[in-house]
C-alpha cells in the first residue's frame, strides 16, 4: 500500500511537470525564490558560513545548496528534488497514519497526500514549503513510531527533525511547548523516569540544532539568534493597527525580502536614532506590535479571530506564486483543486476526529494540529504558512472517511450523529467567502505580466496585465502598464497610467518618477527633473531612497517591477 501511495504521487508529479514548465514563474524566479537560489547559489560555491546574521531561515537555501553541489546550480534540479520530497511525504503520512490507526485509513490518508492539489503546487515552485511539508510529515512520523515504542533514542531523533522543521518553518517552535509534555503524560506504559528521560532527550535535540544557529549568528554580528532575525518582523506584520491578517510589507510596494529586512532595518533606526544589531531591529518591531495589543486590545483580539478563520479557510491566499494562476496552466491541477482543498480537508478531520477521539492517536494529532494553527495566527496567514498544518489532519481524515463507512456499513447511524454535526459545521466555517479572490489573482497575473517584462517580452506582458485589470485595479497595476506603455512608445497613454496612480495614491512617488519619464522621452528634461525632485522627497517621507535603484513589489502579494528593457524603461 506505501508503495501504491509513492506510485501514484509520483505518477501524478511526473504528469503535473509537463503543465509546469509552460508557466512563466517556473522559468523567471522573483520574490523570495530568486533570493533563495541566489543564496544557495553562494553556499555552493563555498560560503557555507556566511557574514549576516539569518533574516530568512537558513534550512532550505543549505538544502538547495546541497542539491546544486551534487548536481549544478540551476533551478531546474530543485525542482525535480522537490517532486521526490514530495512523493516521500505521501509515505511518509501514510507511515505515520498506519502506525497510529490501521492501513485503511493510512491508505486514504495517503493517498489524499498524494493527490492534493496544494502539495503538489508548492512542489514546483522554488520556496521552502515542499521542504516544510516533507520535515512535518518526518516529525509526525518519528513522534507515531515513538507512541508506538517509546525510546529515548526515537524521541531524540524526532527532536532533531523539530530542530530542523523550526530551521524551515520558525513557527514550529511551538510545538515543543507541546511534544515533550505529551511524552511525560502519554508516552506509553513505561516508568515516569523513563517518560522524563525521553522528553529531555527530544528538548536536547531541538536545542542543540539551535543552539549551533544561534553560536554561528553570534559569531558573524553579535546577535543572540538560534532560527533568525525576522520574527519581531513577522509578527509586527501580523499584528499592528492596519494589519489585514494576511501579508502586508512595511512599505507599500516593498514586498521582497530583500526589501523588506532593509526597510525594517531602515525605519526602526530612523525611529530610535541610532544603529541597531539585526537582534535589536527585531526586538524594535516586537516592542511596537505588543504596544499595539496593549493600546487596542479588542481590535488585536478582533485580529485574531478573524486571522483564525483565514487559516481555516478553503482559499489559498496567495504570496508572490499563486496555486490558482498555475491551476490555469494545468488541468490536472485545476480539477484537484476543485474536490480536494482545505474545505474538504477539514470537515473530514472533524468527522475524523469525533469518531476517534478516545484513542490517543487522534488526541495526539489534534494536538498538533491546534498547536500548529495558533502559531500561524499569532503572526499572518499566507497558504505556504497555513500548509503545513495539513499533515495532521490528513490522518485524521483518513480515519474519518474509513470508519464513517464501517458505521454505514454496521447500520450504527447515531454513532455518526454528533461528528458529522461538527464536520458540517466546519465545513460551512471553512468554506465561508471572506476574501475577495479576483484581487489576489488580478496580482498574481500583475507578477507574470511584471516577468514578461524582465524578459522583454511585451506581448506576454499585454497579456497578463490584461487579464490582471480584468480583475480589479490598484496601484502597482498602473505602474506597470505605464512601464509596458513607455516601451511600447505610447507615450500619451503612460502618462495617463501616470496620472492615474498620482490621483489613486498621492505620495506614492513612482507616479511622479513615471511621469518624469515619459517627459523626458517628450524631450522636456526641466519638467522630468522637477517631477523627479518631487518623487525623490515623497520617496524620502515615506523612508526611502529607492527609487531608480530598487525595484518596486507588489502588495498583496509583492509584484516585482520590471528591470529590463532600454535605459530609462524601469519600472519606478
Amino acid at each position: 500500500l506505501a508503495a501504491l501511495v509513492l506510485l501514484v504521487a509520483a505518477g501524478l508529479r511526473v504528469l503535473y511537470w509537463q503543465d509546469l514548465v509552460t508557466v512563466p514563474f517556473f522559468h523567471h524566479l522573483v520574490g523570495d525564490a530568486a533570493s533563495y537560489d541566489a543564496w544557495a547559489r553562494r553556499i555552493a560555491a563555498g560560503d557555507w558560513w556566511g557574514d549576516r546574521v539569518f533574516y530568512q531561515a537558513p534550512a532550505y537555501p543549505y538544502f538547495l545548496a546541497v542539491v546544486y553541489r551534487l548536481t549544478e546550480p540551476h533551478p531546474w534540479w530543485a525542482h525535480v528534488a522537490q517532486l521526490a520530497l514530495g512523493s516521500t511525504t505521501s509515505v511518509l503520512i501514510f507511515v505515520a497514519t498506519r502506525l497510529l490507526f490501521d492501513r485503511w485509513a493510512a491508505l486514504v490518508a495517503g493517498g489524499i497526500a498524494a493527490l492534493l492539489p496544494a502539495a503538489l503546487y508548492v512542489d514546483g515552485i522554488i520556496q521552502k514549503t515542499s521542504l516544510a511539508l516533507f520535515l512535518t510529515a518526518a516529525l509526525l512520523a518519528a513522534v507515531a513510531a515513538f507512541s508506538r515504542r517509546p525510546g529515548a533514542a526515537r524521541a531524540g531523533l524526532a527532536g532533531v527533525v523539530l530542530g530542523l522543521l523550526a530551521l524551515t518553518r520558525e513557527n514550529a517552535l511551538a510545538l515543543l511547548a507541546l511534544i515533550p509534555p505529551w511524552m511525560v503524560l502519554a508516552g506509553g506504559p513505561r516508568r515516569l523516569d523513563q517518560r522524563l528521560g525521553a522528553a529531555l532527550a527530544f528538548t536536547l535535540a531541538t536545542f542543540a540544532l539551535l543552539a549551533l544557529v544561534a553560536l554561528r549568528n553570534w559569531s558573524v554580528d553579535g546577535t543572540f539568534a538560534p532560527t533568525t532575525s525576522q520574527a519581531g518582523t513577522n509578527f509586527y506584520i501580523g499584528n499592528h493597527a492596519g494589519a489585514t491578517g494576511s501579508y502586508v510589507p512595511l512599505l507599500a510596494g516593498r514586498g521582497s525580502a530583500e526589501f523588506e529586512a532593509a526597510d525594517a532595518t531602515r525605519l526602526a533606526e530612523r525611529a530610535l536614532g541610532r544603529p541597531l544589531t539585526p537582534g535589536e531591529v527585531s526586538r524594535y518591531w516586537f516592542g511596537e506590535a505588543f504596544t499595539f495589543v496593549r493600546e487596542q486590545p479588542a481590535h488585536w483580539l478582533a485580529l485574531l479571530v478573524w486571522k483564525a478563520l483565514l487559516v481555516v479557510n478553503a482559499f489559498e491566499i496567495p504570496d508572490t506564486e499563486d496555486v490558482y494562476v498555475y491551476a490555469d496552466a494545468s488541468p490536472p491541477l485545476r480539477a484537484l483543486l476543485q474536490v480536494l482543498h482545505f474545505g474538504v480537508i477539514l470537515p473530514l478531520a472533524v468527522l475524523g476526529f469525533g469518531l476517534a477521539r478516545r484513542e490517543p492517536g487522534a488526541r495526539l494529532l489534534a494536538l498538533l494540529a491546534v498547536g500548529m494553527a495558533a502559531s500561524t495566527v499569532l503572526f499572518y496567514v499566507v497558504a505556504r504558512y497555513r500548509l503545513p498544518l495539513v499533515v495532521f489532519l490528513l490522518p485524521l481524515a483518513g480515519v474519518g472517511a474509513v470508519r464513517a463507512v464501517e458505521a454505514v456499513r454496521a447500520g450504527d447511524g447515531r454513532r455518526l450523529l454528533g461528528p458529522g454535526v461538527a464536520a458540517l459545521l466546519a465545513a460551512g466555517i471553512a468554506n465561508l467567502p471572506l476574501l475577495d479572490t479576483s484581487s489576489h489573482r488580478m496580482i498574481s497575473y500583475l507578477n507574470l505580466g511584471a516577468i514578461a517584462l524582465d524578459a522583454g517580452d511585451l506581448e506576454g506582458a499585454e497579456r497578463a496585465l490584461a487579464r490582471a485589470r480584468a480583475l480589479g485595479e490598484n496601484v502597482d497595476l498602473e505602474v506597470h502598464l505605464g512601464v509596458l506603455r513607455l516601451r511600447q512608445q505610447r507615450l500619451d497613454e503612460a502618462a495617463g497610467h501616470a496620472r492615474r496612480v498620482i490621483r489613486i495614491a498621492p505620495r506614492d512617488p513612482r507616479g511622479l518618477e513615471l511621469m518624469a519619464r515619459v517627459r523626458l522621452r517628450e524631450g522636456d528634461p526641466a519638467e522630468a527633473a522637477r517631477l523627479r525632485a518631487e518623487a525623490a522627497r515623497l520617496d524620502r517621507a515615506r523612508g526611502g531612497a529607492i527609487i531608480d535603484r530598487e525595484r518596486p513589489g507588489g502588495h498583496p502579494p509583492p509584484a516585482p517591477g520590471p528591470g529590463a528593457g532600454a535605459p530609462g524603461d524601469r519600472a519606478p
